[in-house]
C-alpha cells in the first residue's frame, strides 16, 4: 500500500493512485468476506480480522464513499441473515442468521471505533492523515461536487434533448463559467452518473440508458429473486450489492470510466441477465467465425493502442530537446500528444497565428489554466485581445486555478515582446491585474 502523495491530508491509495477507488475495492471485498463467511469458508475470528483490516484501509483512504460502502455491506449482511432463515445451520456463527446480524452491527461498530483510533495514531506518529469525519461535518464538504453539478445542470438546461456531446463537458464548462458563476474545479465529468448523462447526452441519451437498465433490473428481480430458489437468491443479492456499491460511487465520481471497474460492472450485468441470448441461435461455424473476428479486431486495437500509448507517454516525460525527435501517436491519443506539443511551443508574435488553432484545440480537449492563459496570449497577439481578456477573466472561477501565476506569466511575456509588436491595451490590463493579484496574495 502507498499513502496519497500530499504532504498533509495523506490518504491510502494502494496501486490505483486514487484513494476513493481504493476504498471501493475494500468495500467490495468487505461484502465478499461476509459471503465467504456465510458459506463456511471463513471462520468468525478470521472474518473479524479481515473486516478490521479492510475497514482500516477504508479509514486510511479518507473516502466518504467508503463510509457508505460499510453501510451497504452491513445491509447486505442483514439481507443475508433474512435469506438464511430456515436453512440448515453450520457450527460457525456466521452461518446462522443471528451471526450475520451480529456481523452487520460489528462492521458499523468497527468503523466508529477505527475512525478515532486511527486519527489518534496519526496525530501521535505525525502521519498527517486526511480526517474523514471532519470533512463529513464541514459545511462545504460537498461544495466542490455541488459546483460541478451546477455546471452539469446548466449544460442540460441549455441542451436538454441531446446534451453538449460526449467528451465536451470540459469545454462546455469553460464556456459557461461566467454564466454559472461558482468556483469550480476543471473537470471532464460531472462526478454524478445521472447528471453526467443528462449533461452530455440529454434526455434522449439518459432516458435510453435508464430504460435499458430498469428493464434489466425488472427481469433480474422477477426471475432471480421472486421465482428463484434460495441459492440463486443469495447469489443475486451478493452481485446486486456489488453493483449498488459501484452505482453509489458513481453518484460522487466516475469509477465506471475506469476499465478495472467498468469491466467487472459489465460482467455482473451479464451474469445476472436471466434471458441470456434469448432465442437467438447461430451455427457453430458462424460462432467460431465471429469469435475469430472479435479476437482479430481486439488484437489490432490493443496492439495499436499500446504502441500509441507508449509514444504519447514517452513524449510526455521526454526532455524539451528530445521530444521533437520522438514519433507522434498514429491512431490513438494523438490529440493529447498534440496538446502537449502545443503547450511546449515557444510563443512569438511571428508564430502566434500558426500556433493558435492547436492551442484552441488543446483547450477544447482539456481546459487547464496554463493552456487557457497561453491561448489568451495568442488571441491578443493575433488581434483578438477582447476574447483573450474574456478567457483570462474566466480563470477566477476555477478552483485552484492559479490565477495570479497565469497573469504573472503573461505579464512577463508582454515584457519580452518589442513595443511595436505588443498588444498594448491587453498587456496594460494584464500588468494591472497581475499587480493587484500579487498584492492580494501578500495580504
Amino acid at each position: 500500500m502507498s499513502i496519497y502523495f500530499y504532504d498533509t491530508n495523506r490518504r491510502l491509495w494502494g496501486n490505483l493512485n486514487q484513494p476513493n477507488h481504493q476504498a471501493t475495492v475494500h468495500g467490495l471485498a468487505l461484502v465478499a468476506s461476509v459471503w465467504l463467511a456465510s458459506r463456511g469458508h471463513l471462520r468468525f475470528p478470521m472474518w473479524l480480522a479481515a473486516a478490521a483490516l479492510l475497514e482500516s484501509g477504508i479509514v486510511l483512504s479518507g473516502s466518504r464513499t467508503g463510509v457508505l460502502h460499510v453501510g451497504l455491506a452491513a445491509c447486505y449482511a442483514l439481507i443475508a441473515a433474512w435469506l438464511a432463515r430456515g436453512e440448515r445451520r453450520g457450527t460457525d456463527p456466521m452461518q446462522r442468521p443471528v451471526g450475520l446480524v451480529v456481523s452487520a452491527v460489528a462492521m458499523v461498530a468497527m468503523l466508529l471505533i477505527l475512525q478515532p483510533t486511527i486519527k489518534a495514531a496519526g496525530q501521535a506518529f505525525d502521519w498527517r492523515l486526511f480526517d474523514t469525519v471532519a470533512q463529513l461535518g464541514a459545511d462545504d464538504q460537498i461544495s466542490a461536487r455541488g459546483a460541478l453539478w451546477a455546471h452539469a445542470i446548466a449544460m442540460f438546461r441549455a441542451h436538454p434533448w441531446f446534451g453538449v456531446g460526449w467528451g465536451e463537458f470540459g469545454w462546455a464548462q469553460f464556456q459557461q463559467l461566467d454564466q454559472v458563476g461558482v468556483k469550480v474545479e476543471m473537470s471532464l465529468h460531472a462526478h454524478n452518473a445521472i447528471l453526467d448523462l443528462l449533461a452530455k447526452t440529454g434526455i434522449v441519451g439518459a432516458l435510453g440508458v435508464g430504460v435499458i437498465l430498469l428493464a434489466w433490473l425488472w427481469r433480474v428481480v422477477r426471475v432471480r429473486l421472486w421465482h428463484g430458489d434460495g441459492e440463486e437468491r443469495r447469489q443475486t443479492v451478493l452481485v446486486l450489492t456489488w453493483l449498488a456499491m459501484l452505482c453509489a460511487h458513481s453518484m460522487l465520481e466516475y469509477p465506471l470510466h475506469y476499465l478495472y471497474f467498468f469491466l467487472p460492472f459489465c460482467f455482473m450485468l451479464g451474469w445476472l441477465e436471466p434471458s441470456g441470448f434469448g432465442r437467438w441461435r447461430v451455427s457453430l461455424p458462424v460462432a467460431r467465425g465471429l469469435a475469430l473476428a472479435l479476437v482479430a479486431v481486439a488484437a489490432v486495437v490493443l496492439g495499436t493502442m499500446w504502441q500509441d500509448y507508449r509514444r504519447a507517454e514517452a513524449r510526455e516525460y521526454a526532455s524539451s530537446e528530445g521530444r521533437e525527435a520522438l514519433p507522434m501517436p498514429r491512431f490513438w491519443f494523438r490529440q493529447h500528444a498534440q496538446a502537449d506539443a502545443a503547450g511546449q511551443a515557444v510563443i512569438t508574435p511571428q508564430n502566434a497565428a500558426s500556433l493558435l488553432p492547436a492551442h484552441v484545440a488543446a483547450v477544447h480537449l482539456l481546459p487547464t489554466p496554463s493552456m487557457i492563459a497561453r491561448t489568451a496570449w495568442l488571441l491578443a497577439l493575433t488581434g483578438d485581445a477582447a476574447q483573450g481578456r474574456q478567457w483570462m477573466e474566466r480563470l477566477r472561477w476555477y478552483y485552484l486555478g492559479d490565477e495570479a501565476a497565469q497573469y504573472a506569466t503573461i505579464a512577463q511575456a508582454c515584457r519580452g515582446v518589442k513595443a511595436d509588436q505588443r498588444p498594448q491595451a491587453f498587456c496594460g490590463w494584464v500588468a494591472d491585474r497581475s499587480r493587484r493579484l500579487a498584492e492580494l496574495g501578500r495580504d
